[in-house]
């Protein structure tokens, strides 16, 4: 796995996810962890349990293989075929499912937030951002198949920026139309946004010579695909359960824990963006094609994992060693107080325990899919989920908020372990640089410790950040781990 490709990735994901951070720090000033944030939170989350499967790689886990072997197989003309023929089902679904959203939101607001019924006017405002949001399913799904190709030619660095244009666009909507419509300026900033980051990645699919045919109904391609689809679909549906499960005992809990939760989870998400969906997104279409080609996979499995743990296991240490300063940073500020700030930093550290076993989750199930097997990890889905579950419900009496979130990363761990299950030799194979890699996270996160308490959380942080990062190098260069010598051998030459 060629960290050149995950850098043009992370470095275009890194930019989208701050500007992310951004929308969420302007969330957090105008509207604090209110009555408001939580009813958005829910309502926005409702469409995404489909944006995760459709936008961000369960169509793409379905798509990207067929489109590999007919592209290995029948050329440039029979890719392209494909693709036209499959954009034409797709759109009609995804209005299917647009329509039936928006009718039935009432029911789901009440299914998933049913604490939101002793509230008419949450349940209210709610039930109207749902319907307002629903129609974005349709812009992110259609992105993500242009997104899914664009991987496929390797041009990392625009797949990984191109969701910059929704952050933007949700900024300048929220500030611009908070006084006259309030938290809907929000919704009407995420639809803008959806259509504005469609059009950025269609404008790159003519420069990979992509172009639409007439399509062909009952192509055998796109009946492949979507019979890949349907376990894909419930694999993906099981995952956004628990984000369902969390925000359902979340609605039951006092005002406000719905919105720690939200935004120590979108901080969460940062690095996962940055490595795990990285390294997942460059290593499907990798594992695409050696499948296609009958080549063995599992060196290029092996690498993949290596880069994961490589990124994400330091990006853990060094995010909960300063947990309390970042937050304070990106989020303190208008409505949202220090008392904020101590409640979201605790479920984000119960949210980053997980963060290492579901980047390496989203790469191991790269190797089903790219085999087009897709029934292995929705198995392994759901028996994570009815974990996830029972912690939640016994956690939440015990630990509050806190218990959902290590819910979470609990069953991340035990869904990890499970597709690891015909891969185990690869742990032989990882375990001398697994230890490597935890001796320098440890040690790089000493004097962050130290910072964050006794100093001011700006010093704090900055100070904390640059020491990590030498000490994690310079331990990792004694102990010889293969990447930090790369990449001084590289800085070297420059």
């Amino acid at each position: 796995m060629k960290l050149k490709k995950i850098g043009g990735f992370s470095i275009g994901t890194l930019i989208s996810r701050v500007t992310g951070m951004g929308r969420e720090i302007v969330y957090a000033y105008l509207f604090g962890s209110s009555l408001w944030m939580d009813a958005f939170q829910v309502a926005f989350n409702i469409p995404n349990l489909l944006r995760d499967f459709f936008g961000e790689g369960g169509m793409n886990a379905a798509f990207v293989p067929v489109f590999s072997e007919f592209y290995t197989k029948e050329g440039k003309e029979g890719a392209n075929k494909y693709l036209s023929s499959f954009f034409l089902p797709l759109i009609l679904v995804l209005f299917f499912i647009v329509f039936l959203g928006i009718i039935f939101s009432p029911h789901i607001i009440s299914i998933l937030a049913k604490g939101f019924t002793k509230n008419p006017l949450q349940f209210e405002v709610a039930v109207k951002l749902t319907r307002m949001m629903f129609p974005f399913l349709i812009l992110i799904s259609l992105a993500s198949v242009v997104m899914g190709i664009l991987i496929y030619f390797d041009l990392f660095f625009v797949t990984g920026f191109y969701t910059v244009f929704f952050n933007i666009s949700v900024v300048m909507c929220s500030f611009l139309l908070y006084k006259s419509l309030g938290i809907f300026g929000v919704a009407v900033g995420v639809l803008i946004g959806g259509i504005l980051q469609l059009l950025f990645l269609l404008f790159f699919l003519p420069k990979v010579g992509v172009k639409l045919r007439k399509p062909e109904w009952g192509h055998p391609g796109v009946k492949q695909s979507f019979k890949l689809l349907i376990p894909v679909f419930f694999s993906f549906a099981a995952g956004k359960i628990n984000v369902s499960v969390t925000l359902f005992l979340a609605s039951l809990l006092p005002t406000g824990n719905i919105s720690h939760l939200t935004y120590a989870y979108r901080i969460m998400q940062l690095p996962l963006g940055m490595f795990g969906v990285a390294v997942a997104a460059v290593s499907l279409p990798e594992f695409s094609r050696k499948a296609a080609e009958n080549v063995e996979q599992y060196p290029y499995i092996l690498s993949a994992l290596r880069a994961v743990f490589f990124l994400s296991v330091p990006a853990v240490f060094l995010s909960i060693s300063l947990r309390v300063p970042i937050v304070r940073i990106l989020y303190e500020r208008g409505a949202f107080l220090f008392e904020d700030s101590l409640k979201t930093a605790s479920l984000l550290l119960s949210y980053l325990l997980g963060m290492p076993f579901l980047a390496g989750s989203k790469v191991i199930g790269n190797v089903y899919f790219s085999k087009k097997d897709t029934k292995t990890p929705m198995v392994m889905s759901y028996i994570s989920m009815i974990f996830n579950v029972i912690l939640s419900i016994i956690m939440m009496g015990a630990f509050g908020a806190m218990g959902l979130a290590l819910a979470v990363s609990i069953s991340a761990l035990i869904q990890f372990f499970l597709l690891m299950k015909p891969y185990l030799k690869i742990f032989k194979d990882l375990k001398s640089f697994f230890i490597k890699i935890i001796i320098a996270s440890c040690l790089g996160g000493v004097p962050s410790i130290f910072l964050g308490r006794d100093f001011n959380y700006l010093f704090a942080f900055f100070f904390g950040l640059i020491s990590f990062t030498l000490i994690f190098i310079l331990i990792g260069y004694i102990l010889k781990i293969e990447e930090i010598w790369k990449l001084i051998k590289v800085l070297k030459r420059q």
